[in-house]
């Protein structure tokens, strides 16, 4: 147990290869120790080294078929991967053993949200609801916010938000939510106000974890977008730098890109995000997307 814990701090602490040795010595005494496979897996992930991620989640679950949170877990990483049918299956399996389990249905909201197919946002709107009726948690609240934005509901998901921020106001992802609400309603005084309070809640983040591609990503259009396009270019190198392949990465660098003028690689990396796993219906809920979107020579491009 002690070299699980040692794993897990580790892990917490971005130390992945330390974090590894630790999960090992514990499996070397235990080898059938589900919680160190599963702090192996998630060590094994952040390294990306996915295959031995899903064998470790899979063998951990093995050991405890009868505990939800091996399916949860293991639905949780093909999220990640964008793996959204394989995610649903194993949260699927999740609800059926804890019916009344509100992180579940949580979970299960998120994959659809992350999916972003419009037809499956009424699934999400469903277990979303179901969640905080058994558990009205922040997250969930969060969550019902974005789902709105997603369905092109601005208004509703404008006051969903700022009910969310009375409770905890430290998310800059909620904030950027905000933004993009009230932009899509033309209420661009009060988009600004928004993205002042992300921006310094993500200038705080990456102080703490300069190594987080997607952080520096959001980073690198935020200063875009006020203005800074020194501070910005220098944000987009090290988040291509950390995370090519991520397609939210690729996304908000394309966003940096349009809002700083230079739309050849604007549309560059709009169309790799595409490539990466990002779907045109992602693209469309973006108000910096617009110009992009609205390229007749992107129009003529589709994901390989």
């Amino acid at each position: 147990m002690v070299y699980v814990t040692l794993g897990r701090i580790h892990n917490d602490a971005g130390n992945r290869d330390l974090a590894v040795e630790e999960f090992q010595h514990a499996l070397d005494l235990d080898p059938r120790n589900a919680d160190a496979l599963n702090g192996m897996a998630y060590a094994y992930e952040s390294t990306g080294r996915s295959a031995e991620a899903e064998a470790a989640f899979k063998k951990s679950l093995a050991l405890r078929p009868d505990y939800w949170d091996g399916y949860n877990s293991l639905g949780l990483f093909y999220n990640r991967q964008r793996r959204f049918n394989d995610a649903i299956a194993q949260l699927e399996l999740a609800r059926q053993l804890t019916p009344d389990n509100a992180e579940v249905y949580y979970n299960i909201a998120g994959v659809y949200l992350a999916a972003g197919i419009p037809q499956e946002l009424a699934k999400a709107e469903d277990a979303l609801k179901k969640s905080i009726e058994l558990d009205p948690t922040y997250p969930a609240l969060a969550n019902l916010g974005f789902l709105y934005l997603q369905q092109k509901r601005y208004a509703e998901s404008a006051e969903m938000t700022r009910r969310v921020l009375q409770i905890n106001d430290k998310n800059f992802m909620v904030w950027e939510n905000l933004d993009w609400a009230y932009r899509w309603m033309g209420k661009n005084d009060q988009a600004a106000a928004a993205r002042e309070k992300a921006l310094a809640l993500l200038e705080q983040a990456v102080l703490s974890n300069p190594r987080d591609g997607q952080l520096q990503a959001h980073l690198a259009l935020q200063y875009s977008l006020k203005g800074m396009p020194d501070k910005s270019s220098t944000r987009v190198a090290t988040a291509l730098a950390l995370a090519p392949n991520d397609p939210d990465v690729l996304a908000n660098v394309s966003d940096a890109y349009e809002v700083l003028g230079d739309h050849p690689q604007a549309l560059r990396y709009a169309q790799l995000s595409l490539d990466k796993g990002f779907t045109l219906d992602d693209l469309r809920r973006d108000p910096d997307m617009r110009h992009v979107l609205a390229d007749p020579s992107f129009g003529l491009k589709q994901p390989r």
